[in-house]
């Protein structure tokens, strides 16, 4: 059984990272970190990928997603419309992020994000039939 927080964390470092993945090991049930260019011998990752279950990669979080599903929550206009142009183009993250603080909905969308890590977690944990206590 693992615990879900250590998944969550698990897929808020791969989502902060460039080039790391992670995995679980259902022999030590534990989450490491790792990145294929580590590994010099392609058999010893071979090994580690055959042994493990990978997390879901940056691109499966998709936290951009997670933005514009939560602008969608947002009722005033003026504040739905500000979080559209902050999410366009390069920035769009630290936009985004900035105009939450402006608008004083920081935590809100901190508590949506997390929301959306946990249910990935969940999700993740199921469709690998590992076992997880919250």
């Amino acid at each position: 059984m693992i615990d879900l927080n250590e998944v969550i964390d698990g897929l808020e470092y791969v989502n902060d990272c460039i080039d790391k993945n992670a995995y679980y090991n259902p022999k030590t049930k534990e989450i490491f970190y790792s990145n294929v260019l580590e590994y010099e011998d392609s058999e010893e990752f071979d090994d580690l990928i055959e042994n493990s279950i990978v997390l879901p990669s940056k691109y499966e979080i998709n936290e951009y997603s997670m933005m514009e599903d939560f602008i969608e929550t947002i009722q005033d206009t003026l504040l739905y419309n500000q979080l559209l142009i902050a999410i366009n183009g390069s920035g769009a993250f630290r936009r985004f992020k900035d105009t939450c603080i402006n608008f004083g909905i920081i935590d809100n969308w901190y508590k949506f994000r997390d929301e959306k890590y946990k249910e990935l977690a969940i999700n993740w944990c199921k469709e690998n039939d590992i076992d997880f206590k919250e």
